[in-house]
């Protein structure tokens, strides 16, 4: 089994959001809106769905994206339906917005490529479950990519003509909102000059052509990776518009994929100033927090996260770090125990079981966990180099680091 290098699970203490994948390259961003559905939707408990059918589309979904083929993902989709939800209540009798609904399905035509292509070869994709929320069939996926961060989409389910359980819509839980509410706010884009159209958008948000014109440049900017250049152009923005939800939340995210600590962690901060209270952003604010060491109000961004998916075993391991941070080391590996009964899969919830339980001396759980490392996942480990390990002093001096020691060295039978 090829050996795998010592990973410090304190890496797993980034808990970035993952980048909205379809955001940036299909204009769909930078409207200025804070046009989104509330907490509301998502706050009321989970109730599981028992049609199998609804999971069977869930792993579908999985098993699609992680293929890396875009036009897999294109197939689970309802394209139809998707454009129906982003343009209800507005009238599609208007040529222009024909023409923008028209120039939409063509560029979601794109959607599984792009997908494919920002989540990259070694993003891990789990389906967690399936479930109603205001009469939605929704199915929730964990999106881990590693030291990028990890975030989750729900993926809103209906049948199409055919019968069949399709895409109709997704909440990105990276960006608060869902994905429909990203098409129609990127319509201003189309329709610039819709004075009526833009009012029923933006609720009446004062957008006029030379706005029109820099929201044109932040998409050609993001469509470019020009992420440094974005976040220059942001600072001229109107006051009332820099400060929008849907940029601010943008910005944030500009900055990630800018990689950008200090100009990240800003953004975030400014994000809480303004929308610290919205409960869809509970995820993005969690890293918030952390940098600033606000542990209790990370604590009750993950409470509201738990309550909006139902629990997943990468919030109990964001719960067991954020423990391991504050020093509450039984805690932790409660936590971290938690997670792994939950998936016993998931490879970064054992390294900061490993973690929890050297710091908290309850070593037989160390040793277990070693083993299971070792395994299930290809680590190697040398007792003397463990040993010599920061924090891991009083395990190498106990009874049972000498015995599991010992039984390493042992002969073994062939």
């Amino acid at each position: 089994m090829r050996k795998k290098s010592f990973h410090n699970p304190a890496a797993f203490f980034k808990i970035k959001s993952l980048i909205p994948v379809l955001l940036f390259t299909l204009l769909l961003s930078c409207a200025a809106s804070d046009v989104h559905r509330t907490g509301a939707e998502l706050g009321d408990h989970d109730r599981l769905i028992s049609g199998r059918e609804y999971d069977d589309a869930g792993r579908h979904i999985v098993a699609a994206l992680s293929s890396g083929n875009g036009d897999a993902f294109n197939r689970t989709m309802d394209k139809k339906a998707l454009l129906d939800r982003t343009l209800q209540g507005i009238s599609q009798d208007i040529p222009v917005v024909r023409k923008a609904r028209a120039s939409l399905y063509t560029a979601l035509d794109q959607a599984g490529v792009v997908m494919a292509k920002n989540l990259g070869e070694n993003t891990q994709l789990t389906f967690v479950r399936s479930r109603a929320i205001k009469g939605d069939h929704r199915a929730l996926v964990r999106v881990n990519m590693g030291d990028r961060g990890m975030s989750y989409m729900d993926f809103v389910l209906g049948k199409d003509e055919r019968g069949s359980v399709k895409i109709i819509d997704w909440h990105d839980y990276a960006q608060g909102q869902l994905y429909s509410d990203s098409l129609r706010q990127a319509l201003v884009l189309m329709l610039p000059h819709d004075k009526m159209l833009i009012a029923k958008l933006f609720g009446g948000a004062a957008i006029d052509k030379k706005t029109v014109g820099q929201f044109s440049e932040l998409a050609r900017l993001s469509r470019e990776n020009n992420y440094a250049q974005w976040i220059e152009e942001y600072n001229y923005l109107p006051e009332e518009l820099k400060y929008s939800r849907f940029i601010l939340v943008t910005r944030a995210l500009i900055a990630s994929a800018m990689g950008s600590d200090s100009e990240y962690h800003r953004a975030l901060k400014d994000v809480n100033i303004h929308y610290g209270d919205d409960p869809t952003l509970s995820l993005m604010l969690i890293d918030h927090h952390f940098n600033e060491r606000d542990y209790r109000a990370a604590h009750r961004a993950l409470d509201r996260l738990h309550d909006y998916t139902g629990g997943d075993a990468a919030i109990d391991l964001m719960r067991a770090n954020i423990c391991l941070a504050e020093k509450k080391y039984h805690q932790s590996t409660k936590y971290a125990q938690i997670a792994v009964r939950k998936d016993s899969h998931f490879e970064d919830a054992y390294l900061t079981l490993l973690m929890g339980s050297v710091y908290s001396k309850q070593f037989e759980i160390t040793v277990n966990t070693l083993d299971h490392l070792e395994f299930n996942f290809g680590y190697e480990f040398e007792p003397d180099e463990i040993a010599r390990l920061s924090g891991y002093e009083e395990f190498s001096k106990s009874f049972i680091f000498a015995a599991w020691k010992a039984d390493r060295m042992a002969p073994r039978d062939r």
